[in-house]
């Protein structure tokens, strides 16, 4: 018996419908009992669940995403957000050795009554921003602080940023699957280094630019309208990067063909654009003349 061709809709539809909220309602659990600072998000059931460890930008903290992860969870994916490096002088490696730490949690430990689990075959690390930088080391082959390198499904990066001159090497050993999400403008400045993380990063790369994106877009403001359900996020950033990232991990943490589209780097869906590394424009300037205000050359 031959199995059941899935025939999945066309990628403007799947973005539409995973913009959305998916069909799971959603516990929010401490990683304090683990021992650790910060948020888990699960589906209320389930078993041999994907799951990821995202990593928080500069500044930030797990309820600066509340929303976002809560949105993972309702499409079956357990999130585990921890809170170290909150600081100004924030480390992007402590950080991804927070990341690591999370992801052995959520490889080993059974989540709400004991009938939520993890596929530990099914995990994969994402970051916004700074944390992009702290998911990239997390995923690396390289021997991180003394702990050895752990096996991953994937990896996502949303408007990563520029940490140390070391990262780019570690990006070279990351083998695991990748998606570089670029903001418009900031493919290649002081705040965003998605091209660099595109060419360096050692496994297959699907890039995408969303053009009305800000890079600290993403971010969730508490303030009195959280009340009403507003959580305060650009709409043009949150929703085409909820959808992406979705069903980036759905596809390539489970298998589902349905969101085979998510993988394929010349899929270029609404507005989340295929962008390729060959054909990007890297920025005219140097970082430090962009940071002093200098003009570009004209033609």
């Amino acid at each position: 018996m031959f199995g059941k061709k899935v025939v999945a809709p066309p990628p403007d539809k799947l973005m539409a419908e995973l913009t959305r909220r998916g069909p799971h309602k959603v516990d929010r659990g401490d990683l304090g009992i683990v021992g650790m600072s910060g948020q888990i998000f699960a589906p209320r059931v389930g078993t041999k669940l994907p799951a990821v460890a995202f990593a928080h930008d500069w500044l930030a903290a797990s309820p600066r995403y509340r929303d976002l992860v809560f949105h993972l969870a309702s499409w079956g994916i357990v999130v585990a957000v921890p809170d170290g490096q909150t600081g100004v002088f924030a480390s992007d490696i402590d950080l991804a050795t927070d990341l690591r730490a999370a992801v052995t949690v959520l490889q080993s430990v059974q989540l709400g009554d004991g009938t939520v689990s993890v596929d530990p075959h099914r995990v994969g690390v994402a970051g916004h921003g700074f944390g992009a930088a702290a998911a990239v080391r997390a995923a690396s082959e390289a021997v991180l602080l003394g702990r050895p390198p752990i096996a991953l499904s994937a990896l996502a990066t949303v408007f990563g940023a520029p940490t140390t001159a070391d990262l780019l090497p570690a990006a070279a050993t990351v083998t695991a699957p990748a998606l570089v999400l670029a903001a418009g403008g900031q493919i290649d400045s002081m705040t965003g280094n998605a091209l660099a993380l595109a060419e360096n990063l050692g496994g297959d790369v699907v890039f995408r630019t969303i053009e009305a994106a800000d890079n600290r877009g993403l971010l969730e403001r508490r303030g009195l309208k959280a009340f009403l359900g507003v959580n305060g996020a650009d709409k043009d950033t949150h929703g085409p990067v909820r959808a992406q990232l979705t069903g980036y991990l759905l596809h390539t943490l489970t298998g589902d063909e349905r969101y085979a589209a998510f993988s394929d780097p010349e899929a270029t869906m609404g507005d989340a654009v295929a962008t390729s590394v060959d054909e990007a424009e890297p920025a005219a300037l140097d970082h430090l003349s962009q940071l002093l205000g200098a003009k570009p050359p004209k033609e």
